[in-house]
């Protein structure tokens, strides 16, 4: 079966990007740390081997070298994040894609593992989804166009993965290990190896 993983990204772009982090270290800092996610989540993906397509927010050079393996580079299209992942999928699907994962590049902790195991879990199961622990999920897969899955969600607060759920609580969900996305300092300081190489820089 034909998978793709299509990868969410903002252009990392000083004030821009973790600006809740920014708050605690300074924009320069949560910037770093932004492009240090960035290239993780490139990483892990060469890793997995699996094909990707990058979803920035703006068109952006920098971007496009880290995810220099990514086979297609899009825009994000919609009025908010909802949207946004709704058309992206829709893209995907109507390529003739048959399993279809969705990641943001908030997880230091994402391991190659995860992406083939979410790619497995759609052989059996109609979704897959890694919950968050402030709420929301660092993936979301499906093996077909389900438009009801982003519907009255509550976008950008702790009921994401809630609502989500309600929405599709009559399929068969796989469920990934829960993960901590980095938003803030206290989730920075929870990823020793990242928070270490970020104290020798700033």
């Amino acid at each position: 079966m034909k998978t793709t993983v299509l990868v969410f990204a903002k252009a990392p772009i000083k004030g821009e990007v973790k600006t809740r982090l920014g708050k605690t270290i300074g924009m320069k800092a949560s910037c770093w740390v932004y492009e240090k996610l960035l290239k993780h989540t490139s990483k892990i993906l060469d890793k997995s081997k699996l094909h990707y397509v990058l979803f920035e927010n703006q068109t952006d050079a920098t971007l496009h070298a880290i995810f220099n393996s990514s086979k297609s580079n899009r825009l994000q299209e919609g009025e908010h994040l909802g949207n946004k992942m709704e058309n992206a999928f829709q893209w995907a699907f109507d390529q003739g894609y048959e399993k279809v994962l969705l990641i943001g590049t908030d997880l230091w902790s994402l391991h190659e593992d995860t992406l083939i195991e979410a790619k497995q879990a759609l052989d059996q199961n109609a979704f897959v989804i890694g919950p968050s622990y402030d709420g929301g999920y660092y993936l979301l897969g499906m093996n077909q166009m389900n438009l009801k899955i982003f519907k009255d969600v509550s976008w950008s607060t702790s009921q994401v993965f809630r609502d989500t759920l309600l929405n599709v609580s009559e399929s068969s969900i796989y469920f990934l290990d829960i993960a901590n996305d980095i938003d803030d300092f206290e989730d920075l300081k929870a990823q020793p190896s990242l928070f270490n190489h970020f104290q020798k820089h700033f």
